[in-house]
Formats: C-alpha cells, sequence, structure tokens
C-alpha cells in the first residue's frame, strides 16, 4: 500500500499572494508568466506593480498555482508596451481601455500648448489639489465672463487641458474626476436658473455604452441653451435603443451623440450604425467627440461634426437655430452666491 505524500507549498510571489491558489479555470491560449514577459518585453516586476496598483492585468492561476495569462489580456500589455517604447508613462496607459489605447497608438506626445493665464491657474489649483479655491477661481470667471463665453473659452478648454496632462501621466486619472465633478455642480447652479422656452424644438443629447463624458453633455446642453434650444439629456453610457425610444417618446427633432477621447474610431462606428439603424429613418443623427475623426470613412444619414461650435453651426444649417444668434442667459449670481 502506498504512502500519499502532500507535496510542499509553494512561496509566496512578490504580490503576496500564494502561489498555490486554486487555479480558477484556464482559458485556451492562456500564457505562463515567463511567456509573457518573453513576448511583450516587460518585467515580471511592472506586471505585479500593475495588477496592485491598477487591477491590471489581472491573471488566473494554473493547477500549479503560477500565474497564466488569458489572450486578450497578452494583446493589451503588447499595446501598453508599445505605447511605453512611444513615450507614454505608464500610469497614463495602463488603467485604460483596449479601444483607447488603440486610438493613442502612433500619437505624438507632444508638450501641451501654453495656456492662458486663467486656465493657467485653474490647471495649478488643480494640480496642487486646492479645490476650494479652484471652485472659487472658476465662479468668479463665470461670473466675470458670462455664461457663453466662460463654456467656450474657459470651460472647454480647461476641460481639454487637464485632459492632455492626464494622458502625459503629469496628473492621475483621480484628478480629472475631481475636476468633472466640481465643474458639473457648478454648471449645476447655473441650470436651477435656466427656464426653458415651450416653442423652442427639442434635441436629445446622450453618450454610447461605456463612455463617462458627462461634462461633455452638461456644456453642450448649457451652449445650446444660449441659443434658445431645450435639451432633453438621457445621460452616459445609454443602449442605442434606449435612445431610439427616448427619441420617438419625446418627438426629438435631432439626435446628438458625444463620443469621448477614449473610445476608438472602429468602436464608435459600431455605436454610430447601431443607433443610426434603431432610430426612425426621419429623425436625424448628429455625432461628435473625437472618436469621429478617427472614423474610417463616412456613414449613411449621419452627419459627423468636429467640436461643439461645428455642432450649433450645424444646427443653424439645418434651421433649428436662428441664421444669427440670439444669446439668451440666466441672471448669474454673484461668485460669493455661488462658491
Amino acid at each position: 500500500m502506498g504512502i500519499l505524500i502532500e507535496a510542499p507549498s509553494r512561496r509566496q510571489d512578490a504580490s503576496g499572494m500564494p502561489a498555490n491558489a486554486p487555479a480558477v479555470g484556464e482559458p485556451a491560449g492562456a500564457l505562463h508568466i515567463r511567456e509573457v514577459v518573453r513576448i511583450t518585453g516587460l518585467r515580471r516586476e511592472q506586471l505585479y506593480m500593475w495588477q496592485r496598483r491598477y487591477g491590471f492585468p489581472s491573471p488566473l492561476r494554473d493547477a500549479f498555482g503560477d500565474r497564466v495569462y488569458p489572450a486578450d489580456q497578452v494583446a493589451r500589455l503588447k499595446l501598453i508596451k508599445q505605447l511605453l517604447s512611444e513615450g507614454w508613462r505608464a500610469g497614463a496607459v495602463v488603467p485604460l481601455a483596449d479601444s483607447a489605447l488603440q486610438s493613442m497608438v502612433g500619437l505624438a506626445v507632444a508638450e501641451p500648448a501654453p495656456l492662458p493665464a486663467e486656465i493657467s491657474q485653474a490647471v495649478r489649483l488643480l494640480a496642487e489639489h486646492r479645490i476650494g479655491e479652484l471652485q472659487n477661481h472658476l465662479s468668479k470667471l463665470l461670473v466675470g465672463q458670462g455664461l457663453r463665453k466662460f463654456l467656450e473659452h474657459t470651460l472647454i478648454p480647461l476641460n481639454e487641458a487637464v485632459h492632455e496632462r492626464v494622458v502625459r501621466g503629469d496628473m492621475q486619472t483621480f484628478q480629472e474626476l475631481r475636476f468633472w465633478d466640481l465643474a458639473q455642480r457648478l454648471l449645476r447652479d447655473v441650470t436651477r436658473l435656466v427656464r426653458p422656452t415651450r416653442d423652442a424644438r427639442q434635441l436629445l443629447l446622450a453618450t454610447p455604452p461605456n463612455d463617462p463624458n458627462q461634462l461633455g453633455l452638461a456644456i453642450l446642453e448649457l451652449l445650446l441653451f444660449t441659443e434658445g434650444i431645450n435639451c432633453l439629456t438621457l445621460g452616459t453610457g445609454v443602449p442605442a435603443q434606449e435612445i431610439a425610444g427616448a427619441a420617438e417618446a419625446y418627438h426629438a427633432s435631432l439626435v446628438v451623440l458625444l463620443f469621448d477621447r477614449g473610445i476608438s474610431g472602429k468602436i464608435a462606428g459600431q455605436e454610430i450604425r447601431g443607433l443610426r439603424k434603431a432610430l426612425p429613418s426621419s429623425v436625424p443623427l448628429m455625432v461628435s467627440g473625437r472618436a469621429v475623426n478617427l472614423l474610417a470613412k463616412p456613414i449613411d444619414n449621419v452627419q459627423v461634426v468636429a467640436d461643439f461650435n461645428s455642432v450649433t453651426a450645424a444646427l443653424r444649417t439645418r434651421g433649428l437655430l436662428p441664421a444669427t444668434p440670439t444669446p439668451r442667459a440666466p441672471d448669474l449670481p454673484d461668485a460669493e452666491q455661488m462658491a
């Protein structure tokens, strides 16, 4: 009769996890960590650190407790390695989804352009985590510039400047999220003063699934309000069927779909075609955002516009806005009331 001897447990690895953890089902095509290191050119230490810091990669365990990486994670790691070789920082690319990484390949990592003094000050306050001072600074600019000028000349370029610095790794993602929250609360204070006109034609605004660009929607909604347009904003990450149902239920004159920077042209094209198919043919569809500039070819019965100002120009051409701008803006409280 043989004697069953239990094999000794393996020591813990660099991440602190026991190497003989139960296997979670090794998928076909998964690679051992030594193969991932060889194929991607990344170091084990990098993979361990990224897993702890960013939650990616997220390896499984084989029957011996060793790390194995599914094929989709290996492909994403290859993209990350390519972007690192092009000058991007790990903190700017490792947390991103595949579609965002693909849209960044080949882009130059250029130094940010010089900013106007007011925007430069806002960026500095955000970088130094001086959120209360940043809120006061933006409130004063809003009162001094008026709503439309504040949106066009301060908030839109400030939003771009913050995102550029996150992509370059000069700021963390949490700082951009903090800025978005602050800016949206500021705009909500203004929105409470908005009284929509009864005879204005209604537009439907939304972003597609996996797109968190809530600030972009808020900016566009207020810009259109200053032109006398009422907007029905569904929010972010809305499936095509829901957008189409809302357009029919609320008799929308036009649907505007915004795409955040982190979506590739391929994904954007799929979302646009799906929505165009779901919408009644009589409802015009307009799409905007950086991702639409990456579309491989035009999409039938869809109007592509580059930025917010192009949206208003296109609406004017369609007769949904007056031929000449007729600005409307609520009376704004002073900076102390908004702070």
